[in-house]
């Protein structure tokens, strides 16, 4: 795990992950701009007022997740990011990226712990919970007082009250099962009542009463409204067109169906639920990767973790794809008999784009899709079997980041 702070959560990095992928940018001026319920859905970071800055906040943040880096490489790399940008921000340069990294790692962590312990396998296994509080050098009363204090997993009072709790707050929840409860002698308790004090939001100058012992913007439960607007999304996912005026898609004449697919993309970036076909492979390729099917897809998981890693890829070049996957024009080896990186070129930019077949040969995946500048190009031609085709590099091209 990337950090102590979130070292008690128990659970693998793909929840939160998934947890941080499906927020969407949004700028704000001050802190309290949005609802603590907002910060579910949205990535933010006061005062930041570009979506390039947020996204390389967004990528620091996926790598530690991913393992990639480390809380205290992120920290020091902090001032030459902001630098980079020309952002002045409030606070010392290391206080504020631990305040930046910490708040996002730990709360996407414990979305991710919600998610998984709220499953009704879960839930059957372990009915209860516990609040734990960890050791840290500035303790809170009220979460000193809440430590070890045994619940029902339903109970109302982890909707405001699912740790964290605050800024650096240390605490979790630990799964118990009724075993556990006979085996330390526990015993479920009553939740404490509620009390509230008032609050002047800095940005709106509104009143708003806040539970004490809990920071304002952190009297929401991140996990759960994750979890609500998933099952409100769900119902509006994007699927595969597959047929037109009662036509087989896979019998359109091959620009027709290119022009469906790219209308499909720009679909699935305004709309990033669910999943849309975004290219036609070719049976040369389909053999390569041993798949039935030509239709290439494109899921919203896919794009997000494009658009993170890949935020420079403008919406213009993301239609290019249908017809640069048609034109492909070198497959080189991508460490798996099921992984190949597909190469063609636009004008004079070059674009690499990396597929996948599922197990069962049924589905293919567009898994990442950037541009490329030549001597990359040149290095991958050196250490990858090229497969099929060859490529020749343009002699002017954008550099790809």
């Amino acid at each position: 795990m990337p950090d102590s702070i979130v070292s008690a959560a128990g659970l693998a990095p793909k929840e939160a992950i998934s947890f941080l992928r499906q927020k969407a940018n949004v700028q704000s001026a001050t802190f309290g701009e949005l609802e603590a319920e907002a910060h579910a859905r949205s990535f933010t970071v006061a005062g930041a007022a570009s979506d390039a800055l947020l996204n390389d906040f967004r990528r620091g943040i996926d790598e530690a997740l991913r393992g990639k880096t480390t809380l205290k490489e992120l920290v020091k790399g902090f001032p030459d990011l902001t630098k980079r940008y020309g952002w002045e921000y409030n606070g010392t340069p290391g206080w504020r990226a631990m305040i930046i990294y910490q708040t996002n790692i730990s709360t996407a962590y414990a979305a991710g712990q919600y998610r998984q312990l709220t499953t009704p396998e879960a839930l059957e296994m372990f009915p209860y919970w516990r609040y734990r509080h960890h050791a840290c050098e500035h303790p809170r009363a009220q979460h000193l007082a809440w430590d070890g204090m045994i619940l029902p997993a339903n109970d109302p009072w982890f909707a405001t009250h699912f740790p964290p709790n605050g800024w650096r707050c240390h605490c979790t929840v630990e799964p118990v099962s009724r075993r556990d409860l006979k085996k330390f002698g526990w015993s479920v308790s009553e939740a404490p009542p509620i009390e509230t004090r008032p609050w002047k939001n800095p940005a709106t100058g509104k009143i708003e009463q806040v539970p004490v012992g809990i920071d304002p913007g952190f009297n929401s439960n991140p996990g759960a409204t994750w979890m609500q607007a998933e099952k409100e999304r769900a119902e509006t996912a994007l699927t595969p067109v597959t047929e037109v005026s009662g036509k087989p898609v896979v019998d359109l004449p091959p620009v027709e169906r290119q022009t469906l697919q790219a209308e499909q993309i720009e679909d699935l970036l305004e709309h990033p639920v669910g999943v849309v076909e975004a290219g036609t492979l070719s049976p040369d390729i389909q053999k390569i990767i041993r798949s039935e099917s030509d239709s290439l897809r494109l899921s919203e998981d896919n794009l997000k973790k494009n658009q993170t890693h890949h935020a420079e890829v403008e919406k213009s070049e993301y239609q290019l794809i249908p017809q640069l996957v048609a034109d492909t024009q070198m497959v080189l080896s991508a460490g798996s008999e099921r992984h190949v990186m597909l190469f063609s070129t636009y004008g004079k930019q070059i674009y690499r784009m990396l597929i996948k077949s599922t197990a069962n040969g049924k589905e293919n995946y567009l898994l990442s899709f950037h541009a490329i500048n030549g001597a990359e190009v040149k290095r991958y031609m050196r250490t990858r079997e090229c497969l099929l085709g060859s490529l020749e590099i343009p002699n002017v091209e954008r550099n790809a980041e």
